[in-house]
């Protein structure tokens, strides 16, 4: 497949679309990027839900959507439709559809969009392994063709919008046995539909591919670009984490997916998917759109498209190993995570690191690397004394002002790192180069770093280090484009081994937490670094930092170091308090490093997303619960007062679990 699915990958431009009405609000084309979001309200219940619709409008949201799930929720619109009109709403509604197509032909009559989802609108999911030929595979899509045509046909009659949104979790046995459960699978599950929706001449259509996991979200999205440019399809793109949890979990793996997805230019509306009050994803949507609304193009010319890896498969670029005392890193080691401490006297900079070990005795995370922030140089030895009485590796950041004389190279070499701009401290390469080799062969890295006006003096760089033999040195940037400018040196490095630093510099926690997701996040998910530093300058929650670097890795799931929960945000369907449920559930299970908990309302979205959990906890009547190991139900109908010992239990018998650590 062709791998150009942006204009490039090294600068921002938003991906050219038609527009498509949703009611009065605009999608794709020239408008902003939209914000939706969902109701959790039974749709029987008109008052509950024409009150949610009005908090969320008034919130900021654009676009609505209602779980559609029967005929008397579809009968029931006509009556949210009435008493919305009565408080003088605008906000277009949109019909969430799955299985059955007889209701999406009541609900069009009453919203302004319909959503089906292509995995199970004509199709039931059996798990039946079979291996179709192409007449068979093409009888298959004719009947879905007639099945879905009413649709699409009614949906042009009135001027309604649709979106056909795939879901990882739910991809027909069809898509499974020739596609398997890839984004491949995805896209191609989506293009089926949407080719029929264009052969009744019907071009009104929004497409999402959703998946609980941002690496696999992000891989579907960029492949679907590509397949639309292949066939000259320029349909609106829908963003969003499905099943993404709650709290700052859910805030990083919706950063990641949507987020660095826009900067990549994809995407024009977003639905933050939180398990919590809907309300609630609206600030965060808000926050993730307005980086990106009204931002213009960096493109400097029409270059062509320059690809330096699979943007469609997760592989980590590989580097050689950094080993300093028991410090490994690069190679096959996982990606690490730095911490950068502030300097005032030896007693406080023990403390603080004392303070970080504290923190992270229950949570399985420590600093795994120090670096002190551009001290004073009459300090270096109060520091050196310092990190001597440490069992990790310390490091220092030369600041704008300090250039390296031959005093200030002997005070260095105490230290396992330096981190120099070798622009701001070098005006004579061969001196550079010798501070390298001398360093090398003491045994202690470097780690050239700049700022990325610089990037292209970095050019050659490389190929000289590997002529002269030198390898102890990685590399970092100091940039606020640090998606791009990252992707800038990964190419830059592309035929090196040198090990590159993710470094993110953030005025405030709040910009920390969505600037390093969809930065640091969107690199991690292209397999691009080996260390991760979070800075914020002045900061004094430094455990604050230290977790957030820890959740980045668990979000783009490359280092589990506590409970990973798959929770979706609740909708009518829901059959127990998602909300309480998830907690309760936390509250038990929290301690158990690395394991997979999916917990879910129903299993409308597919027990495929379970794929990706060891164990699941799915709502299944009322007052019944499911139990899942993987993709199996393993415990049928257990009454919701016994599931969570249950879960224990089931666990348990698996050898996951572990008791909680006391105190």
């Amino acid at each position: 497949m062709n791998f150009r699915y942006n204009s490039t990958p090294f600068a921002y431009q938003r991906r050219k679309t038609r527009e498509v009405k949703v009611g009065d609000v605009g999608i794709g084309g020239n408008n902003p990027i939209r914000i939706q979001s969902m109701t959790n309200t039974d749709t029987r219940d008109t008052e509950a839900t024409v009150r949610q619709i009005l908090e969320l409008e008034r919130a900021g949201c654009e676009i609505v959507r209602l779980t559609v799930p029967s005929q008397p929720d579809a009968d029931n619109l006509p009556s949210i439709r009435k008493e919305l009109k009565k408080s003088g709403s605008k906000v277009p509604l949109v019909a969430d559809i799955h299985f059955t197509p007889s209701v999406a032909m009541k609900s069009v009559e009453y919203v302004e969009k319909v959503r089906i989802n292509p995995g199970n609108f004509a199709d039931k999911k059996r798990f039946n392994v079979r291996d179709y030929t192409d007449s068979e595979y093409g009888e298959e899509l004719e009947r879905i063709a007639e099945v879905f045509s009413p649709l699409v046909l009614r949906c042009k009659e009135l001027g309604t919008a649709m979106r056909i949104g795939t879901n990882h979790g739910s991809l027909s046995d069809r898509i499974m046995n020739r596609y398997g459960d890839t984004p491949q699978g995805m896209v191609e599950s989506a293009i089926e539909f949407i080719r029929i929706a264009e052969s009744l001449n019907y071009y009104d259509i929004i497409v999402s591919m959703k998946a609980s996991n941002p690496q696999v979200m992000v891989q579907a999205y960029r492949m679907l670009s590509a397949r639309f440019g292949e066939l000259g399809m320029d349909y609106p793109l829908h963003l969003g984490v499905t099943e993404a949890g709650d709290g700052k979990d859910g805030r990083i793996k919706s950063a990641v997916g949507i987020g660095s997805l826009l900067e990549d230019g994809l995407g024009d509306t977003i639905r933050v998917s939180l398990t919590e009050d809907p309300v609630l994803e609206i600030p965060v949507a808000r926050f993730l759109a307005d980086r990106f609304n009204g931002r213009k193009s960096e493109l400097e010319s029409a270059k062509g498209y320059s690809e330096f890896r699979n943007p469609f498969s997760y592989q980590r670029f590989y580097s050689s190993e950094i080993r300093v005392g028991n410090f490994e890193a690069g190679e096959k080691h996982p990606v690490r995570v730095e911490t950068v401490l502030p300097f005032s006297d030896a007693k406080t900079f023990l403390a603080d690191v004392a303070r970080l070990y504290q923190y992270g005795k229950n949570l399985s995370i420590e600093p795994e690397s120090i670096l002190v922030d551009s001290p004073e140089p009459d300090r270096l030895e109060e520091i050196s004394e310092a990190a001597a009485a440490l069992s990790i590796p310390v490091g220092i950041i030369l600041g704008d002002k300090i250039s390296l004389n031959e005093k200030l190279q002997k005070e260095l070499a105490r230290f396992s790192r330096i981190v120099f701009d070798p622009f701001l401290q070098f005006q004579d390469g061969e001196k550079m180069l010798s501070l390298l080799r001398d360093r090398q062969n003491a045994g202690f890295y470097s780690e050239i770093r700049t700022v990325s006006e610089k990037l292209s003096s970095l050019r050659g760089l490389p190929e000289t280090l590997g002529e002269t033999g030198i390898k102890n040195v990685l590399f970092s940037l100091s940039t606020s484009r640090i998606l791009h400018d990252y992707r800038k040196l990964g190419n830059i490095l592309s035929n090196s081994e040198f090990p590159i630093v993710l470094h993110g510099s953030f005025s405030d926690p709040e910009e920390a937490l969505y600037g390093a997701s969809i930065g640091i996040g969107g690199l991690l998910i292209d397999g691009i670094g080996d260390l991760v530093r979070i800075q914020i300058p002045g900061t004094e929650n430094i455990e604050e930092i230290l977790q957030l670097s820890y959740d980045l890795l668990q979000g783009t799931r490359l280092r589990l170091t506590k409970t990973e929960y798959i929770s979706c945000p609740s909708c009518g369907r829901t059959l127990f308090d998602l909300q309480e449920t998830t907690a309760r559930i936390k509250s038990r299970t929290g301690h158990l490093k690395g394991v997979k908990i999916a917990i879910m309302g129903c299993i409308v979205n597919g027990p495929g997303e379970m794929a990706d959990a060891d164990f699941g906890y799915v709502g299944a009547g009322p007052g019944k619960v499911h139990l899942y190991k993987g993709k199996e139900i393993v415990m049928k109908n257990v009454p919701s007062e016994e599931a969570d010992e249950k879960l224990v239990e089931l666990i348990k018998n698996h050898g996951l679990w572990q008791e909680p650590a006391l105190g």
